[in-house]
């Protein structure tokens, strides 16, 4: 581009004038090479993601125990068992209770069974249960904040991250889909707020639970009557955003395997009395 006789427009090239001079080697390297560098980061950033989500699939299943399957004589003095895990990692939506799907049997049971259809265990026998729960979740809120700025673009995007707040059910449920018993466990994150990045946050977090109930006698497992009679643990599971900023998105997932997911049911004795289930009871005052 030339300007005969008139004073060269801001910005452009001239020879031997103080445009030139001002750029060095390092100068022309940013310029060249900083709209790259943004696609990369942006690439990197998409690349960890999918990475995470691909975590989303098999979980790990090595444990002595599978080995043990067949072997009921090993539980022959028990009065009932049945120990199971998660065959895989799920993702799992904000803001809604689901079902952690506990669809695989470890070691030998009695009166109790594993049931992938109801992503639960089956108990087949009256008197006094323990159940014992190990979850583990990880997951993270991205906040991000639009704050104005004197100069184009006239604002700025500040990204930070939050953690998640799980709860978690263990649910004895009835034949017919009515839930029997259960019990609420709130698992906060002991983690900081609004970090500058995944690392603080995003980390798998681990919580054990337990319930104990009694179920009343139930009919032998060979009667045809007996399957309306029997009850289905399953752990429903649910998480809560930290959101603070202009807009914001969740991730969570919750981890399968063997080593970080467990649902053990033990048939502790026979006995069917103090069958009391309230989930709501009155104000009882103040303590002290």
């Amino acid at each position: 581009m030339t300007t005969p006789n008139l004073p060269a427009p801001d910005s452009a090239y001239v020879v031997g004038e103080k445009f030139a001079r001002e750029h060095t080697a390092a100068t022309v390297k940013d310029t060249i090479a900083n709209p790259a560098r943004a696609g990369l980061d942006k690439a990197v950033d998409g690349w960890g993601q999918f990475r995470r989500k691909q975590a989303v699939t098999w979980a790990d299943h090595f444990d002595g125990q599978t080995s043990l399957r067949n072997r009921a004589d090993l539980i022959k003095a028990a009065s009932g068992h049945c120990s199971a895990f998660m065959g895989y990692n799920w993702d799992v939506p904000p803001s809604k209770w689901v079902v952690a799907p506990f669809d695989t049997a470890l070691g030998p049971t009695k009166r109790a069974v594993v049931d992938p259809a109801t992503n639960g265990i089956v108990l087949k026998a009256g008197g006094l249960w323990r159940v014992d729960v190990h979850a583990t979740m990880s997951g993270y809120t991205m906040n991000q904040t639009i704050i104005p700025i004197i100069s184009p673009p006239y604002f700025t995007v500040v990204t930070t991250y939050n953690p998640i707040l799980p709860q978690y059910n263990i649910e004895i449920v009835n034949a017919d889909g009515t839930l029997y018993t259960a019990r609420r466990f709130h698992a906060v994150a002991n983690m900081s707020f609004e970090q500058s990045g995944l690392g603080g946050v995003n980390y798998p977090q681990s919580s054990a639970f337990s319930h104990t109930f009694v179920l009343d006698n139930m009919p032998t497992e060979d009667d045809p009557a007996a399957p309306n009679h029997w009850k289905t643990v399953r752990l429903g599971i649910a998480y809560t955003p930290v959101n603070n900023g202009t807009f914001n998105s969740a991730y969570c997932s919750i981890r399968g395997g063997t080593r970080l997911s467990s649902m053990i049911a033990s048939r502790w004795a026979r006995n069917v009395e103090n069958i009391n289930y309230r989930p709501e009871v009155p104000a009882g005052g103040t303590l002290g």
